[in-house]
């Protein structure tokens, strides 16, 4: 790939809004624009990051940002990227006064109203033929009775919009619930209501099995509607803090046919383009892949696809900026993908076929990090790197000390 002249802009200074400047650089050794209103020491401190400062992350501060960047490259592009599920919603609203030299992989506000939605993207699962798990949707808009679940217990109870939801995330409230009683699931409500949340829940069948039954496929979609890119991972463990729960921490990279097939035929004829990230959840009862959402961006988690042998950043690059067709790509590469320790994650993995796989991608060098970047390893920002690392020993002890056949 010739070097483009290019500017990433992310907005959003998380671990992922890391993997995403690692990747630019991997893909044409660029530096990279961070916008946000506090950017984890991995990127304050790191020499592929340029960091500007936001007040929050609201569409008035994202459009400010986005102008004062294209204004000061207005000789090159600005590649305009977030892995911010409330962020994502501030870009498409944007995306037609974005200015000229402005481009960016995220979809239309059309398909993230369609898709972002877990009920709407049930009901499309439904209507394409791809398993779903039993659901029924909660209407918390006003003070109508709601009637009891008749689907068995126990169940699931988690919101229907995650963007909508994130404010009372803040408030102590759960992202995701496992309810044994109809009682549980009255309170939730009840509790709901009385902090002034007026969104739709789901009620979901209980689908056995840990972590590591959690699987992820990532696609990239060119606005001709080709998918350019399709790379599987397996969950092996995942966040269990109530703000992160459900965000993978390790993975290990999978070709996984049967899904490119299925993400293939959910997204067909959409009229979809730029970055989506599917999750199902493998039933050990049946061996089904329950779809469970999709994510409108291209996840926390981007850089497991370079750990499968495919930069992810390299397909917007292709046709944004150079404004070409990128190739077609099924990643099959097995490897580790892990943001905790080796020692902390071996604790979790009670499945010996899996421990054997992991193990042998160890031995192989086939393990990757992205906080771990070999050109970007100063002293200050890899002892940061290294103590955030190690507290995940402490996090793991307080939320999830002892492995759950449940994941919960």
């Amino acid at each position: 790939m010739a070097l483009p002249d290019f500017v990433p802009l992310i907005l959003g200074g998380d671990i992922g809004a890391y993997a995403l400047g690692r990747e630019f650089h991997e893909a044409c050794g660029v530096r990279s624009i961070c916008a946000s209103q506090g950017p984890i020491d991995a990127i304050t401190k790191s020499r592929i990051f340029e960091c500007t400062s936001v007040s929050r992350l609201d569409d008035a501060e994202v459009e400010r940002v986005v102008r004062e960047t294209a204004a000061a490259h207005a000789d090159q592009k600005v590649l305009l990227i977030t892995n911010l599920e409330s962020v994502v919603g501030c870009v498409c609203r944007l995306e037609a006064r974005l200015p000229e030299n402005v481009v960016t992989p995220t979809p239309s506000l059309e398909s993230v109203e369609a898709l972002a939605h877990k009920d709407r993207f049930i009901r499309l699962c439904r209507e394409r033929n791809l398993p779903t798990p039993a659901t029924e949707i909660v209407d918390l808009s006003d003070g109508t009775a709601i009637l009891p679940s008749k689907i068995a217990f126990p169940v699931v109870a988690k919101p229907s919009f995650s963007a909508e939801y994130a404010p009372f995330i803040a408030q102590g409230f759960r992202k995701v619930y496992l309810m044994h009683s109809q009682a549980e699931l009255d309170e939730l409500w009840e509790k709901l209501r009385s902090a002034g949340f007026a969104g739709t829940f789901l009620v979901q069948e209980f689908v056995p099995g840990d972590d590591t039954m959690n699987e992820t496929v990532t696609v990239y979609v060119t606005h001709s509607g080709r998918i350019s890119l399709l790379s599987g991972a397996r969950t092996i463990l995942n966040d269990h803090s109530p703000s992160l729960m459900g965000n993978s921490v390790a993975m290990l990279t999978q070709e996984v046919p049967e899904l490119y097939d299925q993400v293939s035929r959910l997204l067909e004829g959409m009229d979809y383009h730029g970055y989506a990230c599917v999750d199902v959840k493998r039933d050990p009862r049946d061996g089904r892949a329950l779809f469970l959402e999709i994510n409108p961006r291209v996840g926390r988690n981007s850089y497991y696809v370079s750990a499968a042998g495919e930069n992810p950043m390299g397909h917007c690059i292709e046709e944004l900026v150079f404004g070409r067709e990128p190739k077609e790509v099924r990643t099959s590469r097995e490897a580790l993908y892990t943001l905790v320790p080796r020692g902390l994650l071996r604790r979790y993995l009670t499945d010996n076929s899996l421990y054997k796989r992991v193990e042998n991608a160890c031995r192989a060098g086939l393990v990757f990090d992205p906080q771990r970047y070999a050109h970007d390893k100063g002293a200050s920002r890899m002892l940061s790197v290294s103590l955030t690392e190690l507290n995940q020993y402490r996090k793991f002890a307080k939320y999830y000390p002892e492995q759950s056949s449940s994941s919960f």
